[in-house]
């Protein structure tokens, strides 16, 4: 252990460094952790701030804070009608100064998994192999999520040509990569994440299991529109994790620890209740839009209406960071309409409304609502014009997955559209580059290679 807290000690300063000394760090004379057990207690640390919801998981996943922000960037949340300034995310250029630090926040947390790839020697006992598959999964997902809120939306005939993130895989100072293209950062995820779904690591106590890796496989192809790999990766998590309803997803919806029903993952498991509270409470100052409510004409049949909204129109969701078998089923829905398999498409979209509607009727081609042209999102993900099977699943997304920061997302995949909201008789406009996170002003002056996102040159 004396090892690791030398190690520990070059880490902590290695974080306080520019950018050039946390993508990739060299080996100057500094002492490694040695052993399978050393190498664990890097994972560890990060698993323990994910279970306990503290500031290392707000870097990793996202905190309960980093959600609602996400959900008053987007449509969900009505800015206008806001009760007080406790959530002062006006919209998404208010806070832009604290989100250009998330590029920082993944690469230093990214570190740790290159040193446990490149140096680990003890791979073959039953715990090194744990740690390896690990490292590889959550390598994975920080680069997913570099992707979602680093690089512009993806768009297949532009793949080339829409920059990534710089893909590190090795420890190196001097090193100074440059950004790349989104195809290679969308391969470079895959790869990892594959990886860590052949070794197959199923200890749930390493949260980070192939099922997980198979999840955010099922994401990344879904954000690059790999439609086919991206079917098959949410059908075998589907079917394994299959959709659960009444009592038990209301369990699993409101409950502020653990994770139930067919969560796959999910953050804050042991922590304070505290500051989840605070955060519920903060939700109260903002009515949720109308036109989320509108998407609910069932009212009281649909088991989602009664558990996230009161009386009033403010949110009585739980919060949480999660991942979870919903997911997989809207992603089903989405990729067969993409392919054009319209009944392929509506079985699944009529699965999920079954599990959440009292006295169903399923849809059908003929009966699907129409498309409301108010709608903020105007296009598809290819840039098509919305049509009414496209916007019902959509619609769908929206209402499953609100206060779970997705709504802010999906706005960028389809379309990035602008629009804008009114507070204190200022007009604030989300425009598109917006949707894209800048990065810090620090770390292009340190690596040269680094080029600052569209729209933000003169931050």
């Amino acid at each position: 252990m004396k090892v690791l807290k030398l190690y520990m000690m070059m880490l902590i300063v290695g974080m306080c460094c520019s950018c050039d000394e946390y993508l990739e760090v060299k080996n100057y004379g500094q002492v490694l952790p040695e052993t399978d057990e050393d190498y664990a207690t890097l994972i560890n640390n990060q698993l323990s701030a994910i279970d306990k919801g503290t500031a290392g998981a707000a870097n990793m996943l996202g905190s309960f804070a980093w959600m609602i922000e996400l959900e008053c960037y987007s449509d969900n949340l009505n800015t206008s009608l806001m009760t007080s300034n406790t959530l002062s995310y006006i919209y998404v250029g208010t806070n832009v100064n604290s989100a250009q630090y998330r590029f920082m926040n993944y690469y230093s947390l990214i570190k740790d998994y290159n040193i446990i790839i490149d140096n680990l020697k003890e791979r073959d006992t039953e715990l090194g192999k744990k740690i390896l598959a690990t490292a590889y999964a959550m390598r994975g997902v920080m680069y997913f999520n570099l992707m979602r809120e680093c690089c512009e939306a993806y768009e297949k005939d532009r793949a080339t040509e829409i920059m990534g993130v710089p893909n590190v895989e090795h420890f190196d100072i001097e090193a100074k990569p440059g950004r790349g293209n989104i195809q290679e950062l969308v391969n470079f995820i895959v790869r990892d994440l594959e990886t860590a779904i052949q070794m197959n690591q199923t200890d749930e106590q390493y949260r980070f299991t192939a099922d997980v890796a198979r999840a955010y496989l099922a994401r990344t192809y879904f954000w690059a529109q790999d439609w086919k790999n991206a079917i098959k990766m949410a059908k075998e998590v589907l079917d394994k994790y299959p959709l659960v309803d009444g009592d038990e997803y209301k369990e699993m919806i409101q409950s502020p620890q653990g994770k139930l029903g067919n969560m796959l993952f999910r953050t804050f498991i042991t922590g304070s209740l505290t500051a989840y509270n605070r955060n519920l409470k903060n939700v109260k100052t903002r009515p949720v839009n109308m036109s989320l409510i509108n998407l609910f004409p069932e009212k009281e049949r649909d088991i989602r209406y009664t558990t996230f909204f009161d009386s009033k129109y403010f949110s009585t969701k739980g919060i949480r960071v999660c991942v979870r078998a919903a997911e997989m089923c809207l992603i089903l829905a989405e990729s067969y309409a993409h392919l054009s398999d319209t009944d392929n498409a509506l079985t699944y979209l009529n699965l999920l409304r079954s599990k959440r509607i009292a006295d169903y009727v399923p849809y059908t081609v003929a009966t699907l609502p129409a498309v409301d042209e108010s709608d903020v999102i105007k296009t598809d993900a290819t840039g098509a014009k919305l049509t009414p099977l496209m916007s019902a699943v959509l619609n769908e997304r929206r209402k499953e997955m609100f206060m779970e920061g997705d709504r802010w997302f999906e706005l960028k995949r389809n379309g990035s559209p602008e629009f804008w909201v009114g507070y204190n008789f200022v007009k604030y406009t989300t425009e598109k580059y917006l949707y894209t996170f800048p990065l810090r002003k620090a770390d292009l002056i340190a690596n040269e290679n680094l080029v600052q996102n569209p729209g933000y040159e003169n931050l």
